[in-house]
């Protein structure tokens, strides 16, 4: 009969696999005398080496799901984490050679609750070993305040780990005209932490959670910007509103299609001095925002005018509101922004899990280890086992199932297999209905893959149906596709067909996505390729279904300029 995992640690006690570290039941005592007696590089590597053996070797007797459900098993699982995070050549490392850095990641090592929210605030998308480096800097330099601020520590760390995007802010600003800041992510933390002191801010970032935080962060701009919003008179969060539109909108610029931004260095003095579109006054709104305290996000959406800016705030400690100047006759569907923390796109059932969930849920904290046990052994055959019991645990853990989604991506993965994870997927996420919709369009692909035609054409109508009102935009991009794969293999009389056909139905609540999306590209690779009938025809069309579109808005001018190419090139 198998022993239980209480007695194979018992066992392991008394007959370990080698002379060093004996895994066994785990305490804060036994980890403070595991630091005590093991203090430099060169013992962590060795020791590492020796824990990981013994926890696979439990595992091995006892399998992946008992083993992730044993306290004693998944403290060690985080001290291994956090030993393999040290730079192997500590000599050559121009932060740990330091003495004062490895003590810190010694006694950071010796609070355990702190080590393991930075361990489970990270992501698979994250620099691990830069966001320690981050981390370790932070309780050096600012040691008694990043006790107290400990949530905004890590938040720094996830968020500067890696370079900002060369795009960012967005894509109406030559990035070169953006300034950014030399100050590092330990001088930020002070800033913020002085901030607090002096009364500066709206709200106290010691009371937000590490994913709140990531949104009143994640700016690399100079804190000498972030000083001059500081500056700018608000009562409150509510008022924010106000702030955006006391910012000028710049008709002109609009009216001359001048969508870059045209007055150089792109500083929020020049910024409120010289007004601008409304990125311009998000970009302003937001950085006010986040410069008092209150995280906030900017989303860029396509509307019945074409693109638009909004933003979503933290209303109060906890609760988030999305739609702050965000125009509800305009009908955005939804609005493209990123999680500072990936730089990957943040859906909006991301968005409304800031207000649904906490990230120290139990759930999802040993959703988390099981990830991180799936890390530790990237090459294991119960790799996959892994990832499917942290998903299991936390059925809604997104970064669970894109993990096994990319080990299913693989060469030798079964299509049963990974048609069967898809079906799995749409049914864990049957409420969130762009998350819905990322299976649903993963499992048609592989419907069509399989040749099954009516299961295909079942489930694509299924989609339209469930899509047509409110996320008209995800239907807008399968429509294209259809179209755009027409186009590649140069089946022009289908590829118009179809893109007549998508007209029909969806013109008459597309906006700037199904120009943007459908319209524009497909005229524009008409012209590319001499087909000028079928450019004029599409254009015809699309100026029908776009009687609506504002005057002087960006979407009018880009159909007027688009409607301008193809009449100069009229057969």
């Amino acid at each position: 009969m198998p022993r239980s995992l209480p007695a194979i640690l018992a066992l392991l006690l008394v007959l370990p696999l080698h002379a060093g570290t004996k895994v066994g039941a785990w305490s804060e005592q036994a980890n403070a005398a595991w630091w005590k007696e093991h203090d430099t590089p060169e013992e962590w590597g060795r020791e590492a080496t020796s824990i990981h053996e013994q926890l696979l070797a439990i595992q091995e007797r006892l399998g992946p799901a008992k083993v992730l459900a044993n306290a004693n098993f998944i403290r060690w699982v985080r001290h291994l984490k956090w030993l393999t995070l040290y730079p192997e050549d500590e000599t050559g490392h121009h932060f740990f050679k330091d003495l004062r850095s490895r003590r810190t990641f010694i006694a950071l090592a010796q609070k355990p609750a702190i080590r393991d929210a930075f361990l489970g605030a990270l992501s698979p998308y994250d620099d691990h070993a830069k966001a320690l480096e981050i981390f370790c800097s932070i309780f050096r330099d600012q040691a008694a305040d990043a006790f107290q601020f400990t949530n905004l520590a890590i938040a720094l760390s996830i968020v500067f780990d890696q370079p900002f995007p060369s795009g960012w802010p967005h894509h109406f600003v030559d990035p070169d005209a953006v300034p950014r800041g030399q100050e590092t992510p330990s001088e930020r933390f002070a800033w913020i932490v002085k901030s607090q002191r002096e009364g500066a801010l709206l709200y106290d970032p010691s009371r937000f959670s590490v994913t709140n935080l990531k949104f009143l962060v994640d700016s690399p701009v100079p804190l000498k910007e972030l000083a001059y919003a500081q500056r700018v008179k608000i009562r409150g969060a509510k008022h924010l509103n106000d702030l955006f539109t006391t910012i000028r909108y710049d008709l002109p610029r609009l009216q001359a299609r001048r969508y870059l931004w045209p007055h150089g260095a792109y500083e929020l003095f020049s910024i409120g001095q010289k007004g601008g579109l409304c990125v311009d006054q998000a970009y302003f709104t937001s950085h006010t925002a986040k410069a008092k305290g209150v995280p906030c996000i900017v989303f860029l959406g396509q509307g019945n005018s074409g693109e638009h800016a909004w933003m979503g705030y933290m209303a109060g400690y906890g609760r988030w509101l999305f739609d702050l100047a965000k125009f509800r006759h305009e009908d955005y569907p939804v609005g493209q922004a990123f999680d500072p923390q990936t730089w990957r796109r943040l859906t909006d059932s991301e968005c409304a899990f800031l207000n649904k969930r906490s990230g120290a849920a139990p759930n999802l904290v040993r959703a988390c280890d099981a990830l991180t046990w799936a890390e530790l052994n990237p090459g294991a055959s119960f790799h996959l086992t892994c990832l499917r019991e942290a998903r299991r645990i936390a059925p809604t853990y997104l970064w669970a199932w894109e993990q096994e989604a990319a080990q299913l991506e693989k060469p030798g993965s079964k299509l049963a297999e990974r048609s069967r994870f898809w079906s799995d997927w749409i049914r864990a996420f049957s409420k969130e209905q762009d998350l819905r919709f990322r299976g649903e369009k993963r499992l048609l692909a592989l419907l069509e893959e399989a040749g099954e035609t009516t299961e295909y054409n079942r489930l694509l109508h299924q989609m339209i149906a469930a899509n047509r009102n409110k996320r008209f935009d995800l239907i807008i991009g399968v429509a294209a596709e259809k179209v755009f794969v027409h186009v590649e293999n140069k089946r022009w009389e289908d590829a118009h067909t179809t893109y007549l056909g998508a007209m029909g139905k969806l013109a008459h609540k597309g906006g700037g996505h199904l120009f943007y999306q459908l319209v524009r590209p497909y005229v524009q690779s008409c012209l590319e390729e001499g087909r000028n009938a079928l450019a004029a025809d599409a254009m015809d069309r699309a100026r029908r279904a776009f009687r609506e579109a504002k005057p002087g808005s960006i979407l009018q001018k880009d159909l007027q300029e688009l409607s301008e190419l193809v009449r100069a090139r009229a057969p």
